[in-house]
């Protein structure tokens, strides 16, 4: 039966093809559905409508903006790819740059959010970023602006999140504030809520309340309350529930984590819905309601089970698991959470590892072609400058002037025009940077994090909520010692001072010791021991050992 409606809605686009040599036809149909909800499936039959309509006039202009519709509608991720694939191929044979940009910043979008594959969506933000260079529409640019920001946010890169949402909220603002038509108010206030919600996430991660809280205020107070930003109220609700949460109001923020669920369980956002899962299991511990904790926590475990995907920072959630587990001697479980932890964040690793590749590369490549258009205006200007000084070189030859006219010609050379620009030190900090890094770190150090094998500067940056270059500059100046050296003086200290507590680790072998710190190589330990604390590993032991003796004589 709904085939055959779609055949009758096709074939009723014939009469509508004879008639439309404008876009009336186009306009007529999309207002049947453009009321509908993300998701909502019936829409699409008007969908297709559009779309043959467009494929039998060949407007590919319109057979994108149809299948980017089409994706908006459709509730399964994999037709979704579909509908995204289609749009790229029709925006491409629009040549329009616009709508190429537009193309591949949705397929973007959709790997992102339907699959949290976070790879595929840079790759085509990238290539959406490439074709909007050329794009004369600052919201296209914008909107690939804000994704990017999205994409560092989940690498941990904070600050630079934050400058880029700033930069994207302002934007939209002021959009916002012109006389626009429906259509673009609407994206406009889409992308400049999006933006605050982006901010609020990334100032929670930075521990900074006060701003998120703010804007929060803002959002719940100026979010319109029709249909379509229904999605958008339930994450500003979600982020007042976790600063509820972080208040010690846990009734408040069960209140508001629950007003927030529904939408997101609606559109499958099983991204967010796994953080108010974990939230509600928070405010229940903190309430000492343990069976009802942990069955969200389970959730969590349930939907990473589910989609693969989980936010780093929610591996406290399968730290409280593994430890319930262990109280109830259940060796099973505690080892399947481990495993689970262990695969999520290697996991994150290699998506970080291989998204800061891919945002050093491409910032290598503008770098190098700005370098390369400045080297080229610099010869331009260097041939220009030997031309006249040729000039002059002849005159002054052939007119007898004095050498000290030629002195003077090379005067006017603006000799700095051709040499580097002088920049300030790249990563001097802001106090406000030294301050969140600080409180971060702090936190690194008081959880005993460094004790964990295999870390980087890169690894730590993620955790502290910052990039690598702003942790080493801070630890550069505030510690005053390199990286390395700073994360080998955490692992000894605390090795030297649970060899002086404990009289059982007085007594172990060199390579348990190196394992418990997380330091890989033996001999690496033994040096390192040895330069820190002006005795080898064996004398520390041995004292230790005596000082045990001595108080058991005692």
């Amino acid at each position: 039966m709904f085939r055959l409606f779609i055949l009758l809605l096709v074939s009723t686009a014939e009469l509508w093809v004879a008639q439309s040599t404008d876009n009336v036809a186009y306009h007529q149909i999309r207002k049947k559905y453009d009321h509908q909800k993300v998701n909502d499936t019936t829409a699409l039959s008007y969908v297709d409508l559009l779309i043959a309509l467009s494929k039998k006039e060949k407007n590919y202009s319109e057979l994108t903006y149809a299948y980017q519709d089409a994706l908006n509608f459709e509730s399964s991720g994999y037709h979704k790819m579909l509908y995204a694939d289609s749009a790229i191929t029709s925006a491409q044979h629009s040549c329009n740059n616009d709508l190429i940009a537009s193309a591949y910043l949705g397929r973007g979008i959709v790997s992102y959010f339907n699959f949290k594959d976070y790879q595929s969506a840079l790759d085509d933000y990238i290539k959406a970023l490439s074709y909007a260079r050329y794009s004369t529409s600052p919201y296209v640019k914008y909107n690939i602006l804000y994704h990017l920001g999205v994409i560092k946010s989940y690498m941990g890169y904070y600050d630079e999140a934050v400058s880029q949402f700033e930069a994207c909220s302002a934007f939209f603002r002021q959009e916002i504030l012109k006389n626009n038509s429906p259509d673009s108010l609407y994206n406009m206030r889409k992308g400049y809520y999006n933006s605050l919600h982006q901010l609020i996430y990334c100032y929670q991660q930075m521990g900074d309340d006060d701003s998120a809280d703010r804007l929060i205020d803002i959002g719940k107070r100026g979010i319109p309350k029709d249909l379509d930003f229904a999605q958008l109220r339930s994450c500003f609700f979600k982020s007042k529930g976790i600063s509820e949460f972080r208040k010690g109001n846990y009734e408040q923020s069960i209140a508001d984590l629950n007003r927030a669920l529904p939408e997101l369980v609606r559109v499958n956002d099983f991204a967010w819905v796994s953080v108010i899962y974990f939230y509600l299991g928070k405010n229940k511990l903190a309430q000492q309601q343990q069976q009802e904790s942990f069955s969200f926590f389970r959730k969590v475990d349930s939907i990473y089970q589910k989609h693969y995907f989980f936010f780093p920072e929610l591996t406290e959630n399968y730290k409280i698991l593994m430890e319930n587990a262990h109280k109830k001697s259940n060796m099973d479980e505690t080892l399947s959470f481990a495993d689970t932890l262990h695969e999520i964040e290697k996991t994150n690793i290699e998506d970080r590892h291989y998204l800061s590749t891919r945002f050093e590369l491409e910032e290598i490549n503008i770098e190098y072609s700005s370098t390369a258009q400045r080297y080229r205006n610099i010869l331009a200007g260097v041939v220009a400058v030997s031309m006249v000084l040729f000039v002059f070189t002849v005159n002054t030859y052939l007119e007898k002037k004095p050498e000290k006219k030629y002195g003077m010609v090379l005067a006017g050379v603006d000799i700095d025009e051709l040499e580097p620009d002088v920049s300030p030190p790249k990563w001097t900090l802001s106090a406000e940077i030294r301050n969140r890094i600080w409180k971060n770190l702090q936190k690194f150090e008081d959880e005993k994090e460094f004790l964990e094998p295999n870390l980087s500067l890169k690894k730590i940056a993620i955790r502290v909520g910052t990039n690598p270059n702003y942790l080493s500059a801070y630890i550069n100046t505030e510690k005053g010692m390199h990286f390395n050296r700073y994360l080998s003086e955490l692992r000894i200290k605390y090795i030297a001072e649970l060899l002086a507590e404990d009289p059982i680790a007085a007594h172990q072998k060199t390579e348990v010791l190196a394992k418990i710190c997380g330091i890989a190589s033996r001999s690496n330990f033994l040096k390192l021991f040895s330069e820190i604390y002006g005795m080898s590993l064996q004398e520390y032991q041995h004292q230790c050992r005596e000082k045990f003796a001595a108080n058991d004589e005692f």
